[in-house]
């Protein structure tokens, strides 16, 4: 993917609701929901009910997490 189309496709659905599918160690998948909130150069910020988390926008690049758009 393109690091360019994936910091413009964050920076458009920026304060929507998204789904956050995370792949982990030994096929672990976590789902996580949220609001995008802030965005950085190397990072974004994502508000669940269980606090902030962020995310970087390689690890969308490498296929660790996906984004899904309500």
């Amino acid at each position: 993917m393109n690091p360019v189309f994936i910091k413009t496709f964050i920076k458009n659905n920026q304060g929507k609701t998204v789904n956050i599918k995370i792949f982990g160690l030994r096929n672990k998948v976590e789902n996580v929901q949220g609001v995008i909130k802030n965005i950085y150069p190397q990072i974004f910020t994502v508000e669940t009910k269980n606090g902030l988390k962020s995310y970087s926008y390689s690890e969308i690049i490498s296929g660790e997490i996906k984004i899904a758009v309500f």
